[in-house]
């Protein structure tokens, strides 16, 4: 095995907050894909990743340990472009209400081999995720084909002792324009959300309720449907939900709530409404409406997907289910209208929610306790949910009063990275988990704590390794001398080898040293250094294949040969210009200006520089559009009234956040970015006939030359510019 001497500092810093001084720790930033947490009673945390790893995090030590891999289904890495199984994989976390004695865990998944999500207890021995121990509670029945997503999958016991899990709709979204997904064709079930979330008789698109038992699980009075009706299922709590993505239950009220992420058409139309996220409240069970109403109860229409003839308006009061694949009752429970709801563009209702992207989530619900260790709020901030919104990163404040009415939404926090889970521990600590910078595939999620703010600037710390002997480094802005200990991580556990800023030691056998430096009032900051290397994935190759001693000029062919692949039809061959300035910033950038544009409008949310994300990378839309002299006008409609087809069936919405006046500079700069660039596809041997001259750029510069396919580490080469 390798080693790396590469560190990773986890620092604390202040945070952006509105109304209230709060500070942020940032315990692990290295996580992959992470989709929920759970905070213990010891003060541990509790993490599920995306592809099935279970994690385990101690906050005073920052040691984080895989104490399990659950074998899921999932879009994994080697085929990041698969239509299959888009958002599967582990879904959902909770602990046993009496987790500190039984050490039993409540983990919802993809099943590896079966067509299905099953939901399951496990329990912990020796500190590892025993898989022989699940004891399987249901299966959900899903579909996984052609872009199906809407999973939900969020897990939370009530006070009551009763557990709830969040079920998706599990429709293809992108058949219906943006409206409801009611596509009652044969063969078209996939795009029909009927036969889930709008079916009494289906568990898919709900939120479900059950009291697990020893062996199983048992029906709770106060569900939508007493067992025993004909075609409903009793596990039932609410139906006609799209993709409820976080749930909390208000550990007083026993009110449940969800974010729901909604459908993205941007304007009303003859079909219905123009798409909606919601936060909901269920004071009692009931139905949310969807796929036949949304937001406060606004209808859609019963269209004929065969004829495209458009039928009658939904009767909230009295919602129907004319589906042919409905398996449940035809009459519907009257529908609920939401607690809250925004379109992509300013919320006549909630204007304080902003505009933009948009991806709600729900709770926890705050309530001020003098004789607790932490109030993140003050006492006039009592009784007041948590909501927040994974796409424009912030979250907000919805104070409630009598009968858990809205009385005020006002902005807490914002310039987050993706917040993906929010929990309130038993003394207080907010903990929230930040799913990272892209839409799949991340190594930079991480968990933050948040505490009220009390004066005390945290440490700094940073760590070196120099073969044997390790070095750390700290500051402190309010003039401590921090304590300095190091901990290194063996397997599931820890143990302390040392302390001072120097330690020379062997580490043999574990896979991760750090640096926990401590001030004189307990706030603490760790530094990282991994041991172990991960096992890389395969590399190509790139060769030159009749260069000579003359250097490559601009406009010229440059012959070439990539191996290693096995496949190169999705293999993109690429040189770019890099001019003689004596510096180089690793690959095409944006100005830093336009960076800091691109960032406030939440744009990196769905798209990166160079890496395809939910959306295309900016470096493959400046590269389709080199030349075209209508790019800018054709782009800036695409921005402002939205668009499809062209990257594929995930839709663009319309970019409402971002100005008539802003748009322009922003797609100046993204087609700028293939100055100097050139490319060839699908080749692993050929030609590849550098750029221009970009004008204003010296020559005598170099030539980076790179091949780059999912699934492999690319090949990188640089060769002196004529």
């Amino acid at each position: 095995m390798r080693t790396a001497a590469l560190l990773t500092l986890a620092a604390a810093t202040q945070v952006h907050t509105h109304a209230a001084e709060l500070e942020s720790t940032f315990f692990a930033d290295v996580l992959k894909d992470p989709i929920e947490l759970a905070a213990a009673p010891d003060g541990d945390v509790y993490i599920v990743e995306r592809e099935g790893r279970v994690l385990r995090l101690r906050p005073s030590t920052g040691g984080l340990f895989v104490i399990g891999d659950l074998p899921v289904t999932a879009l994994r890495g080697n085929d990041r472009e698969s239509n299959w199984a888009r958002e599967d994989g582990i879904l959902g976390l909770t602990l046993d209400p009496a987790f500190a004695t039984n050490r039993r865990l409540f983990i919802y998944y993809s099943h590896p081999k079966e067509i299905l999500n099953r939901l399951s207890r496990f329990e912990l021995k020796d500190g590892k995720l025993d898989l022989a121990s699940e004891k399987i509670l249901f299966d959900v029945k899903t579909d996984r084909r052609d872009r199906v997503c809407h999973h939900g999958g969020s897990l939370a016991f009530g006070p009551d002792g009763l557990l709830y899990l969040s079920t998706g709709d599990n429709t293809n979204p992108f058949e219906s324009d943006g409206f409801a997904p009611i596509d009652d064709r044969e063969g078209h079930d996939n795009a029909n959300a009927m036969r889930s979330a709008g079916n009494t008789n289906d568990l898919r698109g709900k939120v479900l309720r059950i009291r697990p038992t020893e062996a199983g699980y048992d029906i709770p009075a106060g569900n939508l449907f007493p067992k025993g009706t004909a075609k409903t299922r009793p596990e039932i709590y609410t139906m006609g939900l799209r993709n409820p993505y976080r749930i909390s239950i208000d550990a007083r009220t026993n009110v449940l709530y969800w974010g729901e992420v909604g459908p993205d058409a941007s304007k009303d139309g003859p079909k219905g409404p123009r798409g909606h996220d919601e936060v909901n409240q269920a004071k009692k069970a009931g139905n949310f409406g969807w796929p036949f109403v949304i937001a406060d109860n606004k209808p859609y229409a019963i269209v004929d997907f065969a004829t495209g003839k458009i039928g009658p308006m939904t009767n909230p009061a009295a919602p129907k289910n004319p589906g042919t694949h409905n398996t449940g009752l035809t009459d519907l429970p009257p529908a609920n209208p939401a607690f809250i709801w925004y379109p992509y563009a300013k919320s006549e209702e909630f204007p304080t929610i902003g505009e933009g992207g948009r991806n709600a989530m729900a709770g926890p619900v705050f309530y001020y306790e003098p004789g607790r260790k932490f109030n993140l709020l003050g006492k006039d901030d009592d009784h007041t949910l948590l909501t927040y919104d994974w796409i424009r990163n912030k979250i907000w404040k919805a104070k409630l009063g009598a009968e858990e009415k809205l009385v005020s939404l006002t902005p807490l926090m914002d310039d987050l990275k993706h917040p993906m889970d929010l929990e309130m521990a038993a003394d207080g600590t907010l903990w929230l988990l930040e799913y990272g910078t892209e839409w799949y595939f991340n190594t930079d999620g991480r968990v933050r704590r948040i505490l009220p703010a009390d004066g005390n600037k945290p440490p700094v710390v940073t760590a070196k390794r120099e073969g044997e002997t390790f070095t750390a480094t700290t500051s402190d802005p309010d003039g401590d001398t921090p304590h300095i200990g190091w901990w290194l991580t063996e397997g599931v556990t820890e143990r302390k080898i040392g302390s001072g800023p120097v330690l020379a030691v062997s580490t043999s056998g574990g896979s991760e040293l750090r640096a926990v430096a401590t001030d004189a009032k307990g706030a603490v900051a760790i530094a990282r250094i991994p041991l172990i290397e991960e096992a890389a994935a395969p590399a190509l190759e790139l060769e030159f294949t009749t260069l000579t001693e003359t250097k490559p000029a601009f406009g010229e062919f440059l012959a070439f040969k990539v191996t290693g692949q096995s496949d190169s039809a999705k293999l993109v061959v690429r040189a770019r210009y890099i001019p003689p300035t004596g510096h180089d910033a690793g690959g095409p950038q944006l100005p830093t200006d336009i960076d800091k544009l691109v960032v406030s409008k939440q744009c990196f949310a769905c798209h990166q520089i160079e890496k395809t994300s939910v959306g295309p990378a900016y470096l493959d839309v400046a590269m389709k559009y080199r030349g075209d002299a209508n790019a800018p006008a054709h782009l800036q409609a695409k921005l402002k009234n939205g668009g499809t087809g062209v990257w594929g069936e995930i839709p663009m919405p319309p970019q409402v956040a971002v100005t008539d006046a802003e748009a322009p500079s922003i797609l100046k700069a993204i087609l700028a970015l293939s100055t100097g660039m050139s490319e060839t596809r699908g080749i692993a041997e050929g030609e590849l006939t550098l750029a221009a001259q970009p004008a204003g750029v010296d020559s005598g510069g170099a030539w980076e030359v790179t091949a780059e396919a999912p699934g492999y580490r690319p090949a990188r080469k640089r060769l002196p510019a004529k």
